[in-house]
């Protein structure tokens, strides 16, 4: 970075939140030339996100980011989605393992521990990392896995054999919520039929934890049958009762996009209740906009309720 444009990259002074905060809002503004922009500042920018935004919330922040400071000053190769969603999860998981430390000691760590790029080779082979697939969208590591800072809960695409526990998740929401506008909970031929007509286009998606319980699901829905809507998807999100306040919708959410991204989709809709004031916040934490509120189009457990539409624009792949 320039001199006077904000953080150095190895300061000679501890490392505050504001210096972090600096750093985020002047590769934001492009404020310092693309050659100025070290790896080392790429990892601290990461840091600052995870903190900010959780995670899964970060990868949306830091891709906005990335991209408004590639338009300013275009790089040979672009913004690189397999690599920045690697470096939050090795940041995230740095952070999470030493609970209260301070941000010049998670910052001055990170730097002795990962100062260099070379740290994604034990996850990546080169052939993988500099793929089209890639710089496109995330890829998972061919070497060994990521690491998680959260739990023992991984995310895969579900089989047949995980409806009965979809539908125990979902009827919780039916019987007393609005985040479903739904007053019955699907047959098992109906929920069959519902995961044949999804199709590799709109995946369901389940969260599982290590011993094999099933504790959140979601899905990429048809957003519209006509032709014209076929590249805009609708998402759904559900965590399991006694589970939620752990990141799991954040991540059900995050790995949605992801998949969307992969697919080549243009946009995922959202249709939230207007009194679902967690769900529309863990939409907007993900870069999802509000794009408009329907009036008194629902009516469950005795009151008319609004449905708030919120949008969520996917970058496209260079052809």
């Amino acid at each position: 970075m320039s001199a006077g444009a904000g953080l150095p990259p190895f300061a000679d002074r501890p490392i505050a939140e504001a210096d972090l905060a600096a750093l985020a809002a002047a590769v934001e503004d492009a404020a310092f030339p693309q050659g100025d922009f070290s790896h080392a500042r790429h990892v601290l920018l990461a840091l600052h996100h995870v903190r900010a935004h959780g995670p899964e919330g970060a990868l949306a922040h830091m891709r906005s980011a990335l991209q408004a400071f590639n338009t300013r000053h275009p790089p040979s190769f672009g913004y690189h989605e397999t690599i920045t969603a690697a470096w939050i999860a090795l940041v995230a998981e740095h952070a999470a393992g030493r609970g209260g430390a301070g941000v010049h000691e998670l910052a001055a760590g990170l730097l002795r521990r990962y100062g260099s790029s070379k740290a994604l080779f034990a996850h990546y082979s080169r052939a993988r990392l500099l793929s089209d697939e890639a710089r496109a969208a995330f890829v998972a590591p061919d070497l060994a896995p990521l690491p998680s800072p959260r739990d023992d809960v991984y995310i895969r695409l579900a089989t047949e054999a995980d409806l009965p526990a979809i539908d125990e998740i979902y009827a919780l929401y039916v019987e007393r919520s609005t985040c479903t506008f739904a007053t019955t909970v699907p047959t098992p031929a109906e929920r069959r039929a519902w995961l044949l007509a999804h199709g590799p286009a709109h995946p369901v998606t389940v969260a599982v934890e290590r011993e094999g319980a099933v504790v959140g699901w979601g899905s990429l829905s048809t957003w519209n049958p006509r032709e014209a809507y076929a590249r805009s998807v609708e998402d759904s999100v559900y965590v399991r009762d006694g589970h939620h306040r752990r990141g799991l919708g954040r991540r059900l959410l995050a790995d949605l996009v992801s998949r969307a991204i992969v697919l080549g989709h243009r946009t995922i809709v959202a249709q939230i209740a207007g009194d679902q004031a967690p769900s529309l916040a863990l939409h907007r934490a993900l870069g999802f906009e509000d794009a408009g509120r329907l009036r008194d189009v629902g009516y469950k457990f005795d009151r008319w309720l609004d449905v708030v539409l919120m949008q969520r624009a996917l970058p496209h792949p260079a052809p």
